[in-house]
């Protein structure tokens, strides 16, 4: 789209930087800055007006590939209509796909489509990524294509929180050691109190005493059990 306005490729950096602030401010605001750092005013209303035609969806992708002709890659836009009505037929999630031309990532190692997932309520991207096939090869010897992507953790967290969730606490844990040869009255006792423990929402376990019963505590303590109940055979009834 830049070589097509008529843009110099030195100057393609300096365009895209220029281009990425669109959803900040907005076309005019873009047309102004590119004006001020010195570029035709022609090859700006020509590479601006692509903007304002091109729709967001599948058709935008054929009508970039009918106006670039000879400018775009022939397998460009095929490949990138590929992706879209790939993923809009087998995804399972309730999501929007679309088209945007003006999208830049700062990368340098991107050698193909690049993409970015935002939420409607937040100002920014919450992940994003892209294709790169040269860049495991710079370190293994051999190339690898490969598309990777990140996540913006502190975004989605602020989103969450925004929301209401709650982060999980883990669950309080208690432990019953039984005596050995506890009978069958005692362990169904014991049992009993284990369900209506774990009801409560408690992790709980089940274990036999052992001799070195302060070891035994201790190494439980260590495992985040903070309830150690003994149960012996003689005072079960009063737990």
């Amino acid at each position: 789209m830049a070589a097509y306005s008529g843009f110099e490729e030195k100057d393609y950096d300096s365009v895209f930087i220029t281009l990425d602030k669109m959803d900040k401010i907005g076309l005019d605001g873009v047309a102004a800055e590119m004006k001020e750092n010195g570029y035709a005013e022609e090859s700006v209303e020509k590479y601006l007006q692509l903007f304002k035609e091109i729709t967001g969806d599948v058709e935008g992708v054929r009508a970039c590939k009918e106006k670039l002709q000879g400018f775009l890659p022939e397998d460009a836009a095929d490949s990138l209509e590929m992706i879209i009505t790939s993923v809009e037929s087998a995804k399972e999630a309730d999501f929007r796909m679309l088209f945007d031309p003006t999208l830049v990532r700062g990368m340098s190692y991107y050698t193909g489509t690049i993409f970015e997932i935002s939420m409607d309520e937040f100002g920014g991207s919450v992940g994003g990524g892209g294709r790169y096939d040269k860049m495991i090869g710079k370190f293994t010897g051999q190339d690898t294509p490969a598309v990777g992507f990140s996540i913006g953790f502190e975004r989605i967290v602020m989103l969450l929180m925004e929301r209401g969730y709650k982060v999980p606490t883990s669950k309080e844990k208690k432990a019953f050691l039984i005596e050995k040869n506890m009978p069958k009255e005692g362990m169904l006792k014991v049992l009993d109190l284990a369900k209506k423990e774990r009801a409560a929402g408690r992790q709980v376990m089940i274990m036999n005493m052992k001799k070195n019963k302060k070891f035994q505590k201790e190494q439980l303590a260590e495992q985040g059990y903070t309830d150690i109940t003994e149960c012996y055979r003689d005072s079960v009834d009063n737990l």
